[in-house]
């Protein structure tokens, strides 16, 4: 009795308590518990080392408690860490995440001496893995997997065999599809896949002349043909809604990664789970047709044809089989690394097209200086013998572009700097000891990093850096052409955007995507004409948060000719 009455005293006090609390008492007691916070942290982050031994790398000061940094990292990382880097003015300081610190360097030479440190890349894996597509089964296992037949997606990415068919098979598809990027036909039975979900239309006063959002129209296009590459066109023919499910899964991204739940009252996070939920489905189905085909069984007539997949996918599947993988845990490896390799490939090529068609001189360069290795062409009625006109034709030779325009790789060299914030987080196996190297400063200091912790390296903020590029906020391509010493040639040099390769299996900025990134944007720059419906030139629109590589703020309303 004694013990109820005391339990019901305290409970009716703080019943009492949480009566008299107001809107405008409970809005005090949070800015009070944030400016108390700020306070603190400011206060620990002015304590420093002996400057003669490597030092503690100091936490910077943040605002919420238990939250820390995370509000802002998730609303612009980028613009965080730079002004954490200036006001703390070391290369190496702490940012509290999610209730852990993370190291985050942004020294060129110590980022170097990371990425080559013995560490582990499977952390960011294995968040995205949870949070994102809905099972980590394929991390665990991997982690504690010692079968040396297991290959890894960036062992098989890289081979030649792999590079050489992908290039072959996205000159197929970009000579059957660039000629019809826009049909001109009114009717959707009419036009192509990619049409009718980027909602183009022919406008009402030229009918040569097709009005279009360019981001969705080059996001729809991209994503057929990567998936089809990818995946096959069985997969493609089954499952004719998976890319807008990609789309609405991308939109969110960060949220998820962040581990924001299903009821949590922002926009698109529900929607972002939905899209998981129903891409993780298709992606199991397709997974159990594809280990009966491989077995020799008949997986049914919708997916019966599996033989284009491509073998980075085959490879991919199959390793799941030997690592005992459920279907739903496969289908979040098949789904993670598609997500991975699209999104970026999709949203290069964009701010890629952007930028040269916003660039008249700039465009007529490409043209001229790709014509050689990428060109269109329409055989007239005299030519066929035909009473009707046929369609253009796409010729282009990857390898011969790879070789010859170098102007081109160095728009998108400098497309990778302004448009991509990929972040490469390490978790150390051992300790480290960074230091600046004699070009970053007169007197190098040293910074301690112990084993376990988490280090960030992000992407933007070395990328932006005014000390390392000219007019960081100038989209400049010509910082990128270098004098080659044996031919005399300016010749492209992408080692000047620093030594990174972001995304979830380290597979960006790689031979596969760079070519396919390059043979997209080249066909369309070569087939067709983008410009603004007004006659102005277009406009590069601002940043929209993304992951990996930024989204488009707004759409950019477009007309679309034939060149040819």
């Amino acid at each position: 009795m004694e013990y109820r009455r005391i339990s019901h005293g305290l409970i009716q006090s703080l019943q009492d308590i949480l009566s008299e609390l107001t809107w405008s008492k409970c809005l005090a007691v949070l800015i009070f518990s944030c400016i108390l916070t700020r306070v603190i942290t400011g206060l620990r982050s002015q304590r420093r080392s002996d400057p003669t031994e490597a030092r503690t790398p100091r936490l910077a000061p943040y605002w919420f408690p238990r939250f820390g940094h995370g509000p802002f990292f998730l609303w612009n990382h980028v613009a965080l860490l730079e002004s954490l880097r200036d006001s703390m003015a070391e290369p190496v300081f702490g940012v509290y995440l999610q209730g852990e610190v993370h190291k985050t360097v942004v020294s060129p030479a110590m980022i170097k001496t990371v990425l080559s440190a013995k560490s582990s890349d499977m952390t960011v894996l294995d968040q995205a893995m949870r949070n994102v597509f809905g099972d980590r089964t394929m991390v665990r296992r991997l982690r504690s997997n010692r079968n040396e037949e297991i290959s890894h997606v960036s062992e098989i990415i890289s081979q030649d065999s792999f590079i050489s068919d992908g290039s072959m098979a996205i000159t197929r598809l970009l000579q059957r599809n660039a000629p019809n990027l826009v049909t001109f036909s009114r009717s959707p039975v009419d036009q192509a896949p990619w049409e009718r979900d980027s909602s183009t239309s022919v406008s009402e006063e030229d009918q040569s002349i097709c009005e279009a959002n360019l981001f969705a129209l080059v996001r729809e296009f991209v994503g057929h043909n990567i998936t089809t590459l990818l995946l096959g066109e069985a997969f493609m023919e089954s499952f004719p809604s998976v890319l807008q499910l990609f789309w609405s899964l991308d939109a969110n991204f960060v949220s998820l990664f962040a581990g924001f739940k299903r009821w949590t009252p922002s926009p698109g996070i529900s929607a972002g789970h939905a899209a998981r939920y129903r891409l993780t489905h298709i992606m199991s189905v397709f997974y159990r047709a594809f280990s009966a085909w491989d077995d020799g069984i008949d997986p049914g007539i919708e997916l019966r044809d599996l033989d284009d997949v491509s073998e980075l996918f085959k490879q991919q599947m199959r390793n799941s089989k030997k690592l005992d993988l459920s279907p739903k845990a496969s289908a979040a490896g098949n789904l993670s690394l598609h997500w991975d390799l699209m999104e970026y490939i999709v949203k290069m090529t964009f701010w890629n097209l952007i930028h040269i068609f916003a660039d008249e001189e700039l465009l007529k360069d490409i043209r001229k200086e790709m014509a050689p290795a990428v060109d269109s062409s329409r055989p007239n009625r005299r030519e066929t013998g035909f009473p009707f006109d046929e369609p253009p034709k796409l010729d282009l030779d990857i390898e011969k572009m790879l070789q010859t325009c170098h102007l081109l790789k160095a728009c998108h060299y400098e497309t990778i700097r302004l448009h991509s914030a990929g972040i490469s987080v390490r978790e150390l196996e051992s300790d480290l000891t960074l230091t600046e190297s004699a070009g970053e400063a007169i007197e190098p200091r040293s910074y301690k990093i112990r084993k376990g912790e988490k280090v960030l390296m992000p992407h933007g903020v070395y990328q932006n850096d005014q000390t390392r590029f000219s007019n960081p906020d100038q989209y400049d391509p010509l910082r990128y052409l270098v004098t080659d010493h044996t031919s005399g040639n300016k010749v492209a040099n992408s080692e000047i955007l620093g030594p990174f390769a972001d995304g979830l299996y380290t597979l960006k900025n790689n031979a596969f995507t760079e070519r396919a990134i390059l043979a997209f944007t080249a066909s369309i720059v070569s087939m067709w004409v983008i410009s603004s419906p007004d006659g102005k030139d277009l406009v590069v629109p601002p940043h929209k948060t993304g992951w990996g590589a930024f989204l488009p703020a707004k759409d950019v309303k477009v007309h679309v000719k034939a060149r040819v």
